[in-house]
């Protein structure tokens, strides 16, 4: 039997790459436990302006990318609260 994938703990923090400081040099990737982290070509010149991208669902909120980063271009943020649904109010005229 295959193990599971983690699933996101709640409540974690999540990683966000700055793509202005990313110069796509892999190395969160390889210590992504959860690989949650794709390199993604740049627009104009594929092989020299890439970046990293996360993806937050799969991200788990270790740390570790933040901390091996030697660009300091990612950043853990507080979980986001889900939007609070409100009930239509309907007003008689």
């Amino acid at each position: 039997m295959a193990a599971a994938a983690p699933k996101p703990r709640k409540g974690q923090p999540k990683a966000i790459i700055n793509p202005d400081s990313c110069t796509g040099c892999d190395v969160c990737i390889a210590v992504c436990p959860v690989d949650c982290i794709d390199k993604v070509p740049g627009p104009e010149h594929p092989g020299l302006l890439a970046t990293c991208m996360i993806d937050q669902p799969k991200c788990i909120g270790c740390w570790l990318c933040e901390k091996i980063c030697p660009w300091d271009a990612i950043t853990m943020v507080p979980p986001q609260e889900p939007p609070l649904l409100t009930q239509a109010v309907s007003v008689a005229a």
